[in-house]
């Protein structure tokens, strides 16, 4: 599974159906994150299946209990099967209220209610049959919405009139149902109450979410401009004041190769190309210090150079790989930026063998050439795992992609003919390097 950001979230409801996919996926095994996804969501279900029937269960076992205890002829008229049947019936049927939010309550509100009508009408009936009741009404409210709350609201209302209609043709008075109705009309505002505290609070959260990641991705756009803004204005103050430069310094050498230049004149040129320099490199300065994390520590270090090629070689060779150095040509004095650049050439494909290629030995070949730099890194590895420079191919070998492409240069990987892996660059120096630019 890709992580992303954010991660990603299965709900219950989508669980079974991602781990088919991604079942299938595997040709037929699951993988670990399936695993443990559906050993989450069934977690969760059992946790959620106990909430349901904690309350029938007491429920039963406490009436199972009470009618066991108490006289039959009295407290309980009749067999006691009777009120066993009614009893785990009721409970029954509100304990599936999750799954039939409408029926399942109704339905234990009229077993209860037919419970009730056993006992005679001088005499009150048991208290689990009013638990069974007030609970049923909590449950319309809290287990229904939109349409369907108002289809439950309105049986329970119907509930309550045939009640009353009944009470009053058997001879019954008015008032008896008074009790009763108010209890029940009472779990029903509360459940009300509560579940629309409940809807309020999971929008605030969810309203919550979704500003902070508006506020993320604007925060992150706006660090995107403003890094956009400081390279365009990085490459204006390094292009003017280097652009000043050369313009000042030819003028001036082509002045001293005519004889026409004299010491003030001389003195005022270099004071100029100083004074510019200067100022780019403050403003350089600034902003690349914009451009700095802001926990990342100011290096005090000197920037590494192929002058620095043995020590970055030693540890390879204490790992067991053969490496040859070759430098070909005179050595001449190269650009800070290229000088990098092919050290970071050369670092990342020594790298890239000792992670992948379970290679024995490795040539490197440096050459310096009229207008150019050419960096050669052959190993004699595996070339599994390992692909050419492409976009997305990795961040090690797309970034030396990069650090050449500034340069005009150009950086090429893949496959010798006898077998192993080449890595090639070639970095422009001089008018050329000027030119690619």
């Amino acid at each position: 599974m890709e992580h992303r950001a954010p991660a990603l979230r299965l709900q219950a409801e989508q669980a079974p159906e991602g781990f088919r996919r991604e079942t299938d996926a595997a040709g037929g095994t699951p993988g670990l994150p399936s695993v443990l996804v559906v050993g989450s969501v069934a977690s969760g279900r059992a946790r959620q299946l106990a909430l349901d029937w904690a309350i029938p269960v007491g429920l039963a076992c406490f009436g199972l209990v009470d009618i066991a205890t108490h006289r039959h002829s009295e407290d309980f008229p009749g067999a006691p099967a009777v009120h066993v049947v009614f009893l785990l019936a009721a409970c029954v049927a509100f304990g599936v209220r999750r799954h039939l939010p409408i029926l399942g309550p109704t339905t234990a509100i009229a077993i209860a209610t037919g419970w009730a009508s056993v006992w005679p009408e001088d005499s009150q009936a048991s208290l689990e049959a009013f638990l069974v009741l007030v609970s049923s009404a909590y449950a319309i409210g809290a287990g229904n919405r939109g349409t369907r709350l108002k289809w439950a609201t309105g049986a329970l209302i119907g509930y309550f009139a045939v009640s009353q209609l009944v009470l009053m043709a058997t001879g019954g008075w008015a008032g008896d149902l008074a009790p009763i109705i108010i209890w029940m009309s009472a779990a029903w505002g509360i459940a009300l109450v509560i579940r629309s505290r409940g809807d309020e609070a999971q929008r605030a959260r969810r309203l919550a979410a979704q500003l902070e990641v508006s506020q993320e991705q604007r925060t992150a756009q706006a660090v995107e401009q403003e890094r956009s803004r400081i390279a365009r204005e990085l490459h204006d103050v390094v292009a003017h004041g280097l652009s000043v430069v050369v313009v000042q310094a030819a003028a001036e050498r082509r002045a001293l190769a005519h004889g026409t230049a004299d010491h003030a004149s001389t003195d005022a040129v270099l004071e100029s190309v100083e004074r510019v320099g200067r100022e780019a490199l403050v403003d350089l300065r600034r902003l690349l210090g914009l451009l700095r994390q802001v926990d990342e520590p100011p290096s005090l270090a000197p920037q590494p150079s192929l002058a620095q090629l043995d020590a970055l070689v030693a540890p390879v060779q204490e790992a067991g790989i053969d490496v040859a150095v070759r430098v070909d040509g005179a050595a001449a004095v190269l650009p800070a930026g290229v000088d990098l650049t092919a050290y970071r050439i050369v670092q990342e494909s020594l790298t890239n063998v000792l992670k992948h290629a379970g290679a024995r030995r490795v040539d490197i070949e440096i050459r310096h050439r009229p207008g150019r730099l050419e960096i050669d890194v052959v190993d004699d590895g595996a070339v599994a795992g390992r692909e050419p420079v492409v976009p997305g191919a990795g961040h090690g070998l797309l970034g030396m992609r990069e650090r050449v492409s500034v340069f005009g240069g150009t950086v090429t990987t893949g496959r010798c003919p006898d077998g192993g892996w080449a890595v090639r660059a070639r970095l422009p120096l001089g008018s050329q390097m000027l030119e690619s630019a």
